[in-house]
């Protein structure tokens, strides 16, 4: 039972399979309403991580209905390719990859989202992450670069230091979460500035087994493992021009 502060929530992260999802979505819509302080407030946005059991053929058609309700559906790419029945299919070359990958978020797209709404975020480890719309298709490498990147050129290239990388896509959609509500942005949303956020938040929870430490510099700024969350988020900026734009998809 959520208290009256957690249903007021501006954003909600859900872990779970498609039904269960859609129970979800059900209830936090149906407790909101009920309170008169979310009245006048704009719908929560829901970002919803399937569990790795649901993500095959048999539930696809789950899934569609669960897109219906929620506002960004990010699998990792295996979970993605397992959905469409394609795992083996997977880790034949880059290119083919992505190619493979956003045929999938073409499909979910077109079938499971409402038109003019919906993003498709595929967590692809190492090789960063793929954010898909109907209007724009961006891809982000991920602020530790395998040393295979071609964004090793980049000028603003760290020293990778991944010690344990699990937690690490919990922990990018709950900075991918912060970085939809990102106040300095004239839009509500911009799931490119929240693929920013999720890829620093990530950076940080697989430097270290357990959580990273807590420090705080003179003037109080959080740090992170010694380092500064906007300083990592300045970083992920500056490689901005590394990303690829992907072709938009035809007119429907």
């Amino acid at each position: 039972m959520l208290t009256e502060e957690q249903l007021l929530s501006k954003c909600f992260h859900l872990i779970c399979a498609p039904v269960r999802c859609m129970q979800l979505v059900e209830g936090i819509s149906k407790g909101r309403s009920m309170l008169r302080s979310a009245k006048d407030l704009a719908p929560p946005l829901f970002v919803w991580e399937p569990v790795p059991d649901s993500c095959c053929l048999e539930e696809y058609d789950h899934f569609l209905e669960a897109l219906k309700v929620v506002d960004v559906i990010s699998p990792n790419h295996h979970e993605l390719a397992a959905l469409f029945g394609q795992i083996d299919q997977l880790n034949k070359s880059d290119q083919a990859d992505m190619k493979l990958l956003q045929g999938h978020c073409d499909r979910l797209m077109a079938d499971g989202f409402p038109k003019q709404r919906g993003s498709v975020v595929v967590r692809r480890g190492e090789q960063g992450c793929c954010v898909l719309s109907r209007s724009r298709r961006t891809y982000f490498p991920a602020y530790h670069l395998p040393n295979n990147s071609a964004a090793q050129n980049s000028l603003t290239v760290t020293e990778p230091k991944v010690v344990d990388p699990t937690g690490g896509g919990n922990t990018f959609l709950g900075g991918f979460c912060i970085g939809l509500l990102d106040g300095r942005h004239k839009e509500r949303v911009s799931y490119e500035q929240g693929a920013l956020w999720g890829s620093v938040a990530a950076s940080f929870a697989i430097e270290q087994v357990g959580m990273p430490k807590l420090s705080f510099r003179q003037d109080g700024t959080e740090l992170w493992n010694g380092e500064s969350v906007e300083d990592r988020i300045k970083v992920m900026e500056e490689r901005g021009s590394l990303s690829i734009k992907m072709h938009k998809p035809e007119a429907e």
